[in-house]
């Protein structure tokens, strides 16, 4: 697609063509797709990092906290994938989500149409985004004409695109029946235990950490319940759309760190050097970034699935698996366990006070 064009696309590039086109400059100085991607992917990365730390101050975070945070999205597999297979598109599309959910957050309203629009060209399951944006101005209790001309605009360019790339692929892509078909997978205990792990480690010890402090999430999401919007919709997409879990689940990196601000904005100094610390130590013990990649490693640790279902390629070992995902099961679980008890502890104390 980046060097013949749009419709050289598959039926899934073609739904989601933005970052390939923005690559396109760098393509045609380096004259190597690879090359091109791997620039373009240090700028998203640059670009990620400053979104979120003005998302997180929004919501309350010290700057500590959000070094700790950036530091462990850095180290994450979202951010390490496009290190060993550059051409792909979800580090570009992450940025256009997380702006299109900063300037709805905290933006001129033109500025998050226009995000909005670049957010859907960029991703499939952007419309979460303009739910969140929709839901956020009813509460505000927006007119329906202000919410109209913000998101109909992307919402347009969505089903349109989807449309036109129906009529000319010859392949189907993500399709309701697809998601359907994908409801089995739900009746493997493997299944449930890898979308359980990843939903927790998506960006290693900090997911956790936010994940665990269960108290602090729910005082963000009663105060700004479109958090649910757009977190449901995405959640429901990994969950059903195949073994690439946690590459879906990453589209929600500003909603974890939204959720993250907000709580550690409530830490003691005590409480943020404890849990500051136990989310860079899970983060490298979930993500462990400082082992090189290979093919088996890629299938035995980032896609697991795929090897337990034995659809990956014939050199991967299914014993690859074992013991080390009875490790990571069991620590993951133990570790969810201690710092809820420790997070709830401190809320008892805050209400006993």
């Amino acid at each position: 697609m980046l060097r013949n064009g749009w419709a050289a696309g598959s039926v899934f590039s073609r739904l989601r063509p933005l970052v390939v086109w923005l690559n396109q400059p760098a393509f045609a100085l380096t004259g190597n797709v690879v090359r091109a991607f791997d620039i373009m992917n240090f700028v998203y990365v640059g670009v990620l990092g400053l979104l979120l730390s003005v998302l997180m101050e929004r919501y309350g975070a010290p700057w500590s906290a959000r070094a700790i945070a950036i530091a462990c999205v850095g180290l994450s597999n979202g951010l390490r994938l496009p290190a060993y297979y550059p051409v792909l598109i979800d580090l570009g599309a992450c940025v256009f989500i997380t702006l299109a959910i900063l300037l709805i957050v905290n933006g001129p309203r033109w500025a998050a149409a226009l995000a909005c629009v670049a957010a859907v060209l960029a991703r499939e399951f952007a419309p979460a985004v303009i739910m969140f944006g929709v839901h956020r101005d009813l509460r505000h209790g927006a007119r329906w004409r202000t919410i109209i001309a913000t998101y109909v605009p992307a919402s347009a360019v969505y089903i349109v695109l989807r449309v036109i790339v129906a009529r000319i692929s010859m392949t189907e892509g993500n399709s309701l029946r697809v998601f359907l078909g994908n409801l089995v997978l739900w009746q493997d205990p493997m299944w449930i235990g890898l979308f359980a792990y990843f939903s927790v480690t998506y960006i290693g010890g900090l997911t956790l950490v936010t994940a665990a402090d269960v108290s602090g999430g729910w005082r963000l999401l009663r105060e700004e319940h479109e958090w649910a919007s757009f977190v449901l919709p995405i959640t429901i997409a990994a969950a059903l759309v195949g073994p690439d879990i946690w590459r879906y689940l990453v589209a929600l990196t500003p909603a974890a760190l939204a959720f993250y601000a907000r709580s550690a904005s409530q830490w003691t100094r005590r409480e943020r050097i404890v849990l500051s610390i136990t989310a860079v130590a899970l983060t490298f013990w979930t993500q462990r970034p400082w082992e090189p990649m290979n093919l088996t490693r890629y299938f035995t640790e980032w896609f697991p699935y795929y090897a337990w279902r034995g659809t990956a390629p014939e050199d991967v070992p299914l014993t690859g698996l074992w013991p080390d995902w009875g490790i990571r099961f069991l620590v993951v679980g133990l570790s969810v366990v201690a710092v809820t008890v420790y997070t709830q502890r401190r809320g008892s104390a805050l209400i006993s006070t």
